[in-house]
């Protein structure tokens, strides 16, 4: 074969190589027609922004229809201004009400809290559990422009970039683990999306290893808890003491997470007004004694030892200052006053919106046992 005929042949090659990588983008590439979208917002619309086809979202969700993806690259534009508001791209959705979310907060370019990732179980956001460096970055926005987003998730790993950089990673995706829907949410606020392709791969490529964080949890920490069905806050108002839970409860048992924190979410959402679970622990003491124990909570909290109360507190969003986030720790403190042999700690636990939570500490173990 002579040489130009085999410079035509690989041009030939190379050539159809392209059409067919175009063609697998082309439909990759998602349309922004309303009926191929499940959407339910405040308001929504398909609309020409800045010379692209855009799906402008105010507060609600816009769902793929027959989307499926587990592992692979999603990749989308987006453009929003600085007003106060979280959109984001939801994946692996099992249901509406339990996904991976990854969002921007539009009001904080270039703070810590910029992006943020958390799982969505029974409808409830999880960030004020899911809070500091290993599940929020910074990251700096082009208001009233187009920054492209590119999303790279493989098995429990999920890489978020901006405008080609590199904003974020998170080792451990806490969310559904199979194949679900695809989507946009924003809640509150409004943005435009544009440009959606979806790639799925068994094993997309990822970058290096992330930093590995330091576990800070206390070797004492409480691990499993024992969780009531949700009942109505409303059911405690009137009562100091908590002999029994109200209802007809039936438990389970939840370990805790990252930090030492149990999410409760996983077992339950808090809808229909029943807002409020029984997480207990059962202490075993061979004298009786006076030991501390640390606990964090979201939102609001009573506290009981062997059914008589011993705190009410409350760390919902906003209640201590203005810019309180209600972040999940071991910030309260309380004396039990134990009896000889076995005492139930119960912490009734409510939760109104950003992580349904409960954490405990007890470091004095000397001659007690803790189970849940």
């Amino acid at each position: 074969m002579k040489p130009n005929i085999i410079r035509l042949a690989r041009f030939g090659a190379l050539a159809s190589f392209a059409v067919a990588a175009l063609a697998a983008t082309a439909r990759a590439q998602q349309p922004f027609d309303t009926s191929a979208w499940n959407i339910h917002a405040a308001e929504s619309r398909v609309e020409t922004y800045r010379g692209r086809s855009a799906l402008l979202l105010r507060d609600g969700a816009a769902w793929l229809r027959g989307s499926r993806f587990q592992n692979g690259t999603i990749e989308f534009d987006i453009a929003f201004s600085d007003a106060l508001g979280f959109p984001g791209i939801a994946f692996r959705a099992a249901t509406h009400d339990d996904y991976e979310l990854f969002y921007l907060r539009e009001n904080l370019s270039g703070q810590p809290h910029a992006t943020q990732y958390t799982p969505v179980l029974h409808g409830l956001y999880a960030w004020q559990i899911y809070a500091g460096t290993s599940w929020e970055a910074s990251a700096r926005w082009t208001f009233d422009r187009w920054m492209h987003v590119k999303l790279v998730v493989s098995g429990t790993r999920a890489e978020l970039y901006v405008d080609d950089s590199a904003v974020q990673v998170i080792p451990r995706l806490r969310g559904p683990e199979g194949s679900g829907e695809v989507g946009f949410v924003v809640a509150p606020g409004a943005a435009r999306f544009a440009n959606l392709v979806l790639r799925p791969e068994r094993e997309p490529p990822v970058s290096s290893a992330p930093t590995v964080v330091r576990d800070s949890t206390p070797a004492s920490i409480v691990r499993t808890w024992r969780v009531s069905t949700p009942f109505a806050e409303s059911l405690m108002t009137s009562v100091a003491d908590l002999p029994a839970v109200p209802g007809n409860a039936t438990w389970a048992t939840l370990d805790i997470e990252e930090r030492g924190i149990a999410n409760l979410a996983r077992l339950a959402g808090n809808g229909n007004g029943r807002n409020t679970v029984v997480a207990a622990v059962t202490i075993t003491s061979d004298r009786a004694r006076i030991v501390p124990v640390r606990f964090g909570f979201s939102d609001r909290v009573r506290v009981y030892l062997n059914g008589r109360m011993l705190y009410v507190g409350n760390d919902g969003f906003g209640t201590h200052d203005p810019d309180f986030l209600g972040i999940v720790g071991l910030f309260d403190e309380l004396a039990l006053p134990l009896k000889r042999g076995t005492n139930e700690l119960w912490f009734a636990v409510s939760e109104t919106f950003g992580g349904w939570a409960i954490t405990a500490d007890l470091p004095d173990r000397d001659g007690i046992t803790v189970r849940p």
